[in-house]
């Protein structure tokens, strides 16, 4: 094992340590986009034109996709299996997929001023697609602690056997 997978106590080192904290603030974020989704709902504007949609659309454009790139190189450079990066990777496209959603919504005649049948269909998608990334979110977080779990027990395992040739 190197360095950069466990310390010489056994612990998982620090790549694989901000990986997993990446991991817990991605789905600290995607909690809070649940929660500034109902904040923008259940507020009334002061003016016509004024939403609170705006921390929800900033959360979801800027702060998700930041984290979730994070997370996609820390696993790579904490030499996460294969699987795990590619794991890591399903929010980028679960969060496309929100996006596409509205453009969908768009050609049914929709907009942010005016809907129809049609939209609010394609757009119920949006709330279930919200579910997945929170879904994939909680899994991603299992897994990574799990992977810097094993960095421990494998150096564990390591050291024991090299007390043990050393008798």
């Amino acid at each position: 094992m190197t360095e950069d997978q466990v310390d010489r106590r056994g612990r998982p080192g620090v790549i694989r340590q901000a990986y997993v904290v990446v991991c817990a603030l991605l789905l600290a974020a995607v909690v809070v986009q649940f929660y500034l989704a109902a904040f923008g709902v259940f507020t009334a504007p002061a003016r016509e034109h004024e939403s609170q949609f705006v921390l929800h659309l900033v959360n979801g454009r800027m702060v998700l996709p930041a984290l979730m790139i994070l997370a996609v190189a820390g696993a790579a450079l904490a030499r996460a299996p294969g699987r795990l990066i590619g794991f890591t990777a399903l929010p980028i496209a679960l969060i496309a997929g929100q996006t596409i959603l509205f453009l969908l919504a768009a050609l049914t005649g929709s907009s942010p001023e005016r809907t129809n049948v049609g939209g609010q269909i394609v757009l119920g998608f949006h709330a279930l697609n919200g579910l997945a990334i929170l879904w994939t979110s909680i899994v991603l977080l299992r897994r990574a602690r799990a992977f810097a779990r094993a960095g421990r027990a494998a150096a564990v395992a390591d050291r024991e056997s090299d007390l043990a040739g050393q008798r």
